[in-house]
């Protein structure tokens, strides 16, 4: 009888447990895309008025930000140029070493496809490494003048962009520099303002 009462008793259980659904783990949630995007680039160029080469280089983020359609990057710049001048009052050649410091705050657009275009403003300073040498004509006595200052600058710029794959992208534009002018030692070293045409390339992280 015992038997009998748990071959019922299986029978009965087995439909029911057939009719079950399996229970499946629910998926892993999808990572969220991340908001800030680090990149870090370089850049040549060419000053028109100084008849320089200028070269740069950047780190700094793309931000979730956006102004009217265009997206918001801001990132930190250290440049490298030289300026030579001529102070005819005191008679010394200027040659300067000029590192400028900039945070710069850039705007970016999709134009067609890959392509886009950009325009942006810095402020920061710039560090002289100023050498004057006397020249023909100079006061009895005047030496070599050598030192270091720090002058304002900022720029405004602008050009095209074009994203090779998401984490490649190259640009080309101009830029308008202003320094300040300063005195060392009493010789006049004129940095004032100029044109940049560059070009470079940043790796998007």
């Amino acid at each position: 009888m015992k038997n009998k009462l748990l071959l019922i008793t299986v029978a009965l259980a087995l439909p029911a447990m057939a009719g079950t659904p399996a229970q499946v783990a629910p998926a892993p949630a999808p990572a969220s895309p991340s908001l800030w995007s680090w990149f870090i680039g370089g850049s040549a160029g060419y000053l028109v008025d100084a008849e320089e080469a200028y070269y740069s280089g950047q780190v700094g983020v793309d931000t979730p930000w956006n102004i009217g359609g265009w997206n918001v990057a801001m990132y930190a710049e250290v440049g490298y140029t030289q300026a030579d001048n001529r102070d005819g009052a005191k008679f010394y050649n200027v040659d300067t070493d000029v590192v400028p410091v900039t945070f710069n705050f850039k705007l970016e657009r999709p134009i067609s496809g890959n392509l886009g275009a950009y325009l942006g403003v810095n402020l920061g300073a710039a560090s002289l490494d100023i050498n004057a040498n006397p020249y023909l004509g100079a006061a009895a006595g005047s030496t070599k003048v050598s030192d270091n200052a720090w002058v304002f600058t900022t720029s405004v710029f602008g050009g095209l962009v074009y994203n090779v794959s998401p984490a490649f992208e190259v640009f080309g534009g101009v830029r308008w520099i202003y320094m300040d002018d300063t005195n060392i030692r009493g010789v006049n070293v004129e940095l004032s303002d100029d044109v940049l045409f560059e070009a470079g390339l940043r790796f998007n992280f």
